[in-house]
């Protein structure tokens, strides 16, 4: 199977793009669709659809027809400008609002961290950290006049050089993270995909920019983390068996994790309103970044193809985040959103309203990856973002086939999921990264990781 990588100075820790993978001409033995058909009604799955292909004129609401409106203008704007001056515009767009964005994420940490745990973070040590990794100086965070922490999570003492260790880790993370941004302006700049939604305050979502809505998530989240540090601090990273009973068809065994130590795992809206938050928020706001990785390579298979006759599935939605990245720079794409848990569903339902009305269709299908209620050589293309690290072994085989059998001969997987062993060495961070691939699945319960 072939593979095309992106250069690895733009990749994070706990992240990987693992490219393009064609489907073979023919995936032989596989259970024909019209007995599928039949099987599906005696499956614990729910499926349900949502058409989103009505015209405009029928379904946009008053604001949609004002952020339409705003789109043309900017259209008519943008064909007016020389390039330079517009590379010069986005350039410093992007640079503003991920600067933003870095920084608030960042003082989540630093607030959840002072709040909930007793590691002490040196506020001080971070910002001269952040300066040294904006400016891209040699200078080595060994001559910092303090470590960014001296105590582990339980308040215990590190060594000097255990301080050190932890500091120029969490240094050289960040300088990855400011890697990644810096690689996605350039995509950004060069066309290759849109300037994301997210980051324009015009077409942002309320609940990324309006400050009640923001200043009530943050403290939602704040309020979380304190329960989260509790259940972390005594391992209870199987709490959520004790509401749900495992059942193969329904949630299995190794589906009931409080995975991140997260509260009600992925059984519960709240779970679904948070996990965005709290995902940036560990990741200092790259998270949505890392994932759009994928859309170079999507941009790529797009090229000369008819969007609005082309088929696309995406395993796992989660809320639904990635994928409208995807119909953002792909609105007429035959879109199905693939989802166990029925409450990050309904958010990947609200996190692609904003496409309503503009070509494309979704399809919202509550099933597990591992016996997908779809029809064989079904689709031209299937994504999967971040699922596999949070699998056992047999499963990540089973799921593999399905994602497999489901597309059409010639059809592309575009899969996006942590780094590996070894993945430093490309980009001088070798060591960094064997500490995150070692201590991450502990902190964050991630009982599949180190398998994978």
């Amino acid at each position: 199977r072939a593979r095309d990588r992106q250069p690895a100075r733009a990749t994070s820790p706990n992240m990987r793009v693992a490219s393009v993978v064609p489907a073979p001409a023919r995936i032989g033995a596989h259970r024909r669709a019209s007995k599928r058909a039949s099987a599906t009604s005696k499956r614990m799955v729910t499926t349900f659809a949502v058409n989103t292909s009505a015209p405009a004129s029928e379904r946009a609401s008053g604001s949609n027809a004002l952020l339409s409106a705003i789109d043309d203008l900017r259209e008519r704007i943008d064909g007016l400008l020389p390039t330079e001056a517009k590379t010069a515009a986005v350039r410093a767009s992007y640079t503003a609002s991920i600067g933003l964005r870095f920084a608030f994420f960042l003082s989540q940490g630093v607030l959840t961290s002072r709040s909930n745990d007793e590691r002490n973070v040196d506020v001080g040590a971070i910002a001269s950290a952040v300066a040294r990794v904006v400016l891209n100086t040699n200078e080595s965070s060994s001559s910092a006049t303090a470590p960014i922490v001296r105590k582990t999570m339980d308040g215990g003492d590190m060594s000097e050089e255990q301080a050190q260790e932890v500091s120029e880790f969490l240094e050289q993370h960040m300088g990855a993270i400011i890697d990644v941004f810096k690689r996605e302006l350039e995509f950004v700049e060069n066309g290759v995909y849109k300037f994301p939604y997210d980051m324009d305050p015009s077409t942002a979502p309320a609940a990324q920019w309006n400050p009640l809505a923001v200043a009530a998530l943050t403290r939602a989240h704040q309020r979380d983390q304190k329960v989260v540090t509790e259940r972390r601090k005594e391992k209870k990273g199987q709490e959520l068996r004790e509401t749900y009973m495992a059942d193969p068809k329904r949630y299995p065994d190794y589906y009931l994790q409080n995975f991140h130590y997260q509260t009600d795992g992925w059984l519960s809206a709240k779970s679904a309103q948070l996990y965005d938050f709290q995902v940036e928020t560990l990741f200092l706001g790259s998270a949505d970044a890392m994932r759009r990785r994928a859309l170079p390579y999507i941009a790529d298979f797009m090229r000369n193809r008819d969007a609005s006759t082309t088929k696309h599935l995406d395993v796992a939605s989660g809320t639904g985040r990635f994928l409208s990245f995807v119909r953002d720079n792909h609105p007429e794409l035959q879109s199905t959103a693939l989802e166990l848990s029925p409450h990050y569903l309904e958010a990947t339902r609200k996190n692609n309203a904003r496409f309503n009305g503009k070509g494309g269709s979704l399809r919202l299908v509550e099933a597990n990856a591992e016996d997908m209620p779809l029809a064989d050589e079904e689709f031209d293309m299937v994504t999967n973002v971040y699922l596999f690290h949070e699998l056992p072994r047999a499963v990540r085989k089973t799921v593999a086939k399905e994602m497999a059998r489901v597309l059409k001969p010639g059809g592309k997987l575009f899969f996006v999921d942590s780094v590996q062993i070894g993945d430093g060495k490309e980009n001088g961070m070798e060591g960094a990264f064997e500490l995150a691939l070692d201590r991450f699945p502990a902190f964050n319960h991630e009982p599949y990781y180190k398998d994978y």
